[in-house]
């Protein structure tokens, strides 16, 4: 039975120094649910600053409009592998930010995340070819200069590489079928930077959807089980020529014999939830159904039910039921508990009262024995 409490005068904008708090305080791992990308962003600026040391985790939705034609970008997909990667192999307890529209989607298995992905090292002995080999197996496309990530080159016993997770693409040296060495570079200028790495880099897939013959085999009988007509389907034949669709990702359950939710991936947690969670819960998957619906008055009607890669709202609140909640309130609560947050006055307004060189010589002073 999961702890409910309701935590009341929460001001907007303050949450970032609320979580950072109760962090620092508690042994559990603690999951934001933020009201959209916007505010993901706005408190991860402010959680890097308050907690420079820890590393925060984020898992977005896909950027694109449910069935539409158009596929979510790479940034956002290769971040939210990563986040899933280290949901899994990462035991310590970790500070996560992600939405409503995200948790409301469903996503690849564990076993899809164990298996998919490259370790390599300075030193290590691999094949020159069949490291190719695996980087094209997890969806990394091959070009003449690498700029984007998930894309790598080959230069004679070099391999260019930008890595999902990475900040810079990474030069890996070989010597016959060794990692002689591997530095990091510029994508504008290609130029080594002088950062050589000897850490484990993992590389892992580009996308949560790969096509090989597996899956490309499960994908074609599932299609032809859920659409009667699917020699008629553009779809269909796409896949089965190996032609990535724009929007193909949103085919992704017919692609896996099942799919987990982000709740599956996490541990031991306390789930904090805006203060207008409930009603935009609704409001999504209102939307989603809006989206559905108005694609099946099209001429080449072959879209999933929503079933296949949305949770509805009993499943959604199901999940939530087996994590100690914090729902958190813009307002004063009478019989709950209430924020220990005070808003101050804007200092701009009265600036011209205050002499800033005397509080800089008082910061000045005062830090250096860290009593500030």
């Amino acid at each position: 039975m999961n702890k409910n409490i309701n935590l009341g005068s929460v001001l907007l904008g303050s949450e970032a120094f609320l979580l950072a708090e109760n962090f620092k305080q508690n042994k559990k791992s603690i999951l934001f649910i933020a009201r959209d990308d916007r505010e993901i962003f706005d408190i991860a600026l402010k959680l890097k600053w308050l907690l420079p040391k820890n590393d925060l985790l984020i898992y977005r939705s896909w950027d694109q409009i449910p069935y539409d034609n158009v596929s979510p970008s790479k940034n956002i997909q290769s971040e939210r592998i990563k986040t899933l990667y280290k949901l899994i192999n990462d035991k310590n307890k970790k500070l996560i930010l992600t939405s409503v529209n995200a948790i409301v989607q469903k996503t690849v298995n564990k076993d899809f995340i164990k298996k998919n992905y490259i370790k390599i090292y300075t030193g290590q002995k691999i094949q020159f070819n069949n490291l190719i080999i695996r980087l094209v197996s997890l969806g990394y496309q091959r070009t003449s200069v690498v700029r984007d990530k998930t894309e790598f080159a080959i230069r004679g016993s070099i391999i260019d590489i930008f890595v999902v997770g990475q900040k810079n693409p990474i030069r890996i040296d070989f010597f016959d079928n060794n990692i002689e060495s591997i530095y990091e570079f510029d994508r504008v200028t290609q130029k080594r930077i002088a950062k050589k790495t000897n850490e484990n880099i993992y590389i892992y897939i580009s996308n949560e959807l790969l096509i090989n013959e597996d899956s490309l085999k499960l994908f074609r009988r599932k299609f032809r089980e859920t659409f009667v007509n699917y020699r008629l389907s553009q779809i269909y034949h796409s896949f089965s020529d190996n032609i990535f669709p724009s929007g193909g990702e949103q085919f992704l359950p017919l692609f896996n014999e099942s799919l987990n939710t982000f709740f599956d991936y996490l541990n031991d947690s306390t789930i904090y939830l805006n203060a207008q969670f409930k009603e935009l819960i609704k409001q999504r998957l209102e939307n989603i159904n809006d989206f559905y619906n108005a694609r099946k008055g099209l001429k080449d009607n072959y879209f999933l039910n929503p079933s296949y890669l949305y949770l509805n709202i009993e499943e959604i609140f199901s999940q939530l039921n087996n994590y100690e909640l914090i729902n958190l309130d813009l307002f004063k609560t009478y019989n709950n508990k209430d924020a220990n947050i005070k808003a101050i006055s804007n200092l701009s307004s009265i600036r011209k009262e205050i002499d800033f060189k005397v509080i800089k010589k008082f910061i000045e002073i005062n830090i250096k024995t860290k009593k500030l």
